[in-house]
């Protein structure tokens, strides 16, 4: 290759001609001190902005009063944004140093662009890595799996730097390249499409807030019944109450049924909704010796006698014969049973007055009448919860014989029913 018109006028020609080297060898010469100052200019250039730019950087990191600058600094951020400096500035200098010979233009660009692609996607998972670290310490984004979108943003990051360095090295237009990997799409899903339904999963669990680090889930399907260890790409970790781990993938979480007990964490409250059942038998209108009998409980003592005062006035202001209970208003044993459930719950302690309270009569079904206890315990925690619980309705089925009231259960051969062996 003729190289005798290289540079001409050039300083390093001229001084190289002047100790009597051939023509080629001086071009060569000339073209290689251009280029090695043009590497020593960009070292120079990348250590003056490493010790100058990033000293005044980390001086303004400890100066500042924010914390996600700190976590930018330690994963090596401002390193790696400083690093493109003397890659860009040899890139647009190499036209102008191989002026003379174009066709070493395209291969050094094109060798400087791949280093850059490979520097720009470091700094991309940097700043992603420094970005999840920020959000773990953010309250709003603790439970979020942030991990996970983490390793999502890093491999579609070096899958796209791939692609760029295919489509740089054949000249084939990055957006070519995802059109001619259409075809390959279905194979790839049917391989990993597991993978794939995992990662889906997992963008739904994290769009629709499904799922959160620190829940208790039950889900009767994988007889799994505890709290959400992680949220992994296709996984879910659940450590169960009896301290064994089960791993459910994250699909089923999509898909299928489960139970997030977090509003009862985010509350504070947890509901009590059991019922006891009433036998109909029992139930009656009460006459003077029940009545005075029962104004004896303190709790219903007022309301007797207000609302009997209320009953016999308009019992007479309709002119209602008594001699009839039915006739007119009457007050029934159940009637008072359920208001002295819905003051004693009102006034018990490990209640919560803010939610939703009340004892009601539900469908009578052929076992008697349900009557069902609606209130929240200020107990989450299931073993002192159900020791709450048992002691309501521990009370309340004492109680029922006070008001004249039997609670229904199956007859047994000790029920007092007539027992007859040849039945």
């Amino acid at each position: 290759m003729e190289l005798l018109m290289i540079n001409p006028g050039h300083w390093a020609r001229t001084f190289f001609e002047s100790i009597g080297l051939s023509d080629n060898l001086v071009s060569g010469l000339t073209i290689s001190v251009d280029f090695i100052i043009l590497i020593i200019a960009s070292l120079i250039a990348d250590f003056i902005a490493r010790k100058i730019l990033m000293g005044l950087i980390k001086r303004w990191v400890i100066k500042s009063k924010v914390n996600w600058d700190n976590h930018f600094l330690e994963a090596k951020v401002f390193q790696a944004l400083v690093h493109l400096l003397p890659t860009i500035a040899i890139y647009s200098f190499i036209p102008l140093v191989f002026e003379d010979i174009p066709s070493a233009i395209n291969p050094i660009q094109t060798s400087l662009i791949t280093f850059l692609i490979l520097q720009i996607s470091i700094l991309i998972n940097r700043t992603s890595k420094a970005a999840s670290h920020i959000l773990e310490n953010t309250e709003s984004f603790k439970d979020k799996p942030i991990r996970t979108l983490l390793s999502v943003v890093q491999f579609i990051t070096w899958f796209i730097a791939v692609l760029g360095v295919i489509s740089v090295w054949s000249g084939t237009p990055l957006f070519s390249l995802l059109g001619a990997m259409a075809g390959a799409t279905a194979i790839v899903i049917l391989i990993f499409q597991d993978a794939i339904n995992g990662l889906l999963a997992n963008f739904q669990i994290t769009l629709f807030d499904l799922l959160r680090k620190g829940d208790w889930v039950t889900f009767e399907k994988f007889g799994v019944d505890g709290d959400v260890l992680s949220v992994d790409l296709t996984t879910v970790k659940i450590k169960n109450f009896d301290n064994t781990i089960s791993s459910i993938p994250a699909k089923a979480f999509v898909t299928d049924s489960f139970v997030n007990w977090r509003g009862i964490q985010i509350a504070q409250v947890r509901r009590i909704k059991r019922s006891i059942t009433i036998d109909l038998d029992t139930i009656k209108f009460c006459d003077e010796p029940l009545l005075e009998k029962m104004k004896e409980i303190e709790s219903v003592k007022e309301y007797i006698l207000a609302q009997g005062k209320e009953i016999q006035d308009h019992n007479e202001f309709i002119g209602a014969n008594k001699s009839n209970p039915v006739n007119g208003r009457n007050l029934t044993n159940l009637g008072i049973f359920r208001i002295y459930a819905t003051n004693y719950l009102k006034n018990h302690d490990l209640l919560s007055s803010d939610h939703s309270l009340m004892v009601r009569q539900l469908q009578p079904l052929n076992t008697g009448l349900p009557l069902e206890i609606y209130c929240f315990a200020k107990e989450i925690n299931w073993v002192p919860y159900e020791g709450i619980v048992s002691d309501i309705f521990d009370h309340l089925i004492a109680s029922a014989p006070l008001f004249g009231l039997k609670i229904y259960q199956a007859p047994t051969s000790s029920s007092g029913y007539p027992f007859n062996p040849e039945n």
